[in-house]
């Protein structure tokens, strides 16, 4: 009966090895075990049924190879995977970094660089033991493959290894792209790739954090591919477009399950100091209102948390940076000192300097309403979830209020919805949408500007 089991076994394995890589990969190292004595059934179940190719790399899963009797037989095991998957070296995923980075370590070969040659054929080459290619990126890099950038300079805020900087540059034909990373190991590898694709003469690379090196007013479209969120960089995207406007395409990793906030609870907390007034304490005293005004300072500031920190980090930089000069400040009073003006009491009064000025007007303006793209709101608009419309209108009235505090000027900028892909969920309740704006003055024809950027792909 065992010898029947044992026959049946090998015939099946047989069968299977000569269906599969996995099969041929099973047999080969079970062999290899039983000839040093170390086979064991788990091992099998410790094997990876599938894997990542990378030129001619395979690389595992993290959590496959674990069995100790695998570290017993040694680097041949190794070598034995290899031949039977037909390849020259082999690695294997580890826990991924505080960055979400990928890292890979290498068990066979002498170094982990891979080039590697997408169906579009774009070449990326890089190091496999500090990141590897995304293959989740790879639907968004088709659908920007439709696009024609002919005569546009592009801002790729988060580059990596490339997936949208060499999309634009060899399958949209993009006059340049400026590609920001604040890895220069993965800068080096974009290099390398934009060599062996020939268009490194209209690549500009940047090393530093895109808030701080993002250069200015020089974009036709503005790239934000950063994932869960990309909100901390919309200000330095809205300076990165140029002063007649573009286009903006912002990925987010949507929380689907988050529910809009409700005053509810703020109003509980009214109510109850409300009542707290209203009662006397065991004095037969009443509170005065110097006792309760503690209290209602307490519940302005939850009422009025700020929503978005770059806007109130960012905002008095930009209004130094605006050419209309400022007058110096001073608290100790000077002979030369221009910025009193009268007595009051015997103290000297301060009179606001033109950058106040300036806040107050930029604060008192009425900012134009979120538009969206006529064609849009016939088609996709309308299917959109209320999460997603929520989401969308947020980030466009950001854009608007960034715009018109970076372009100080009698024209107002205006932000049009154009566009929302979904890529589907991500992990439950987390949904992967890229939203596209487009960024302009006022009066400009938005419908003109969009058919300039309008290709296929922007029509749901």
């Amino acid at each position: 009966m065992e010898r029947t089991s044992s026959l049946r076994r090998k015939t099946s394995d047989g069968v299977l090895a000569k269906a599969s890589n996995f099969g041929q990969m099973l047999e080969d190292v079970r062999k290899l075990a039983l000839s040093k004595s170390l086979w064991d059934d788990e091992m099998q179940r410790d094997l990876p049924k599938k894997w990542e190719k990378h030129g001619d790399m395979i690389v595992f899963p993290q959590n496959t190879f674990t069995h100790i009797n695998w570290r017993y037989i040694g680097r041949e095991l190794w070598a034995v995977v290899a031949q039977s998957l037909n390849v020259a070296r082999v690695g294997r995923k580890r826990l991924i970094d505080e960055e979400r980075t990928p890292h890979v370590d290498l068990l066979l070969g002498a170094d982990a660089w891979v080039d590697y040659v997408d169906e579009r054929g774009i070449k990326f080459c890089y190091d496999a033991t500090k990141r590897v290619f995304e293959n989740s990126k790879k639907a968004e890099m088709k659908r920007i493959s439709k696009w024609s950038c002919q005569g546009q300079t592009i801002v790729d805020m988060y580059a990596s290894l490339g997936y949208y900087t060499l999309t634009f540059l060899v399958s949209c034909e993009a006059k340049q792209v400026v590609a920001i990373d604040w890895n220069d190991e993965i800068l080096e590898s974009l290099i390398r790739s934009a060599q062996v694709n020939n268009v490194d003469d209209r690549l500009l690379v940047i090393h530093g954090d895109c808030r701080r090196v993002c250069p200015d007013q020089t974009a036709d479209r503005v790239y934000l591919g950063l994932l869960p969120s990309c909100r901390a960089h919309w200000l330095a995207a809205c300076k990165a477009l140029k002063p007649e406007g573009g286009i903006v395409h912002i990925n987010e990793i949507l929380d689907m399950t988050e529910k809009k906030k409700t005053p509810q609870k703020t109003e509980k907390v009214e109510k109850k100091v409300v009542a707290e007034k209203k009662k006397k304490p065991a004095d037969g005293k009443e509170k005065t209102d110097k006792d309760a005004a503690p209290k209602k300072k307490k519940v302005l500031r939850q009422k009025t948390l700020p929503v978005l920190s770059a806007v109130h980090e960012d905002s008095k930089p930009e209004v130094e940076s605006t050419s209309i000069p400022t007058a110096p400040e001073s608290d100790e009073p000077s002979e030369n000192n221009s910025e009193t003006n009268g007595t009051e009491g015997g103290q000297k009064k301060k009179k606001f300097s033109r950058s106040a000025s300036i806040v107050e007007e930029m604060e008192n303006r009425v900012l134009p309403e979120v538009k969206i793209w006529k064609e849009y709101e016939n088609e996709g608009w309308a299917r959109l979830t209320d999460r997603h419309r929520e989401f969308a209108k947020d980030c466009a009235d950001s854009c608007t209020r960034f715009l018109n505090n970076i372009h100080l000027s009698d024209l107002m900028y205006s932000v049009t919805v154009v566009n929302m892909i979904r890529y589907g969920e991500v992990s439950k309740g987390k949904e992967h949408i890229v939203l596209e704006l487009l960024c302009c003055q006022q009066d400009a024809s938005a419908e003109h500007l969009i058919s300039k950027f309008t290709s296929e792909n922007l029509k749901s």
